[in-house]
């Protein structure tokens, strides 16, 4: 769909509403509904659809050496990486 309101959700239940307080919880939930929808982000961005795909990729392809650097990080501490 169009709305970016959903995945936001989803993800940040996912990710971080475990480790928030009821505060920042319902801070969250508010702030979701301010998002921009697909298609304002990607005029703000001045990006299309084909174009905004193109950058993902590459940021994706980018980001692999990081992830790996904090996944390595998180097992040498013994934090985990169940996440």
């Amino acid at each position: 769909g169009n709305s970016l309101r959903d995945p936001a959700s989803k993800a940040y239940e996912e990710a971080l509403a475990p480790y928030h307080g009821w505060a920042i919880r319902k801070a969250v939930s508010a702030g979701l509904y301010v998002l921009p929808t697909k298609e304002q982000l990607l005029k703000k961005l001045n990006e299309d659809v084909a174009s905004a795909k193109e950058q993902m990729q590459i940021y994706v392809s980018s980001s692999e050496a990081v992830i790996q650097y904090i996944d390595k990080l998180y097992v040498s501490r013994n934090l985990g990486t169940d996440w």
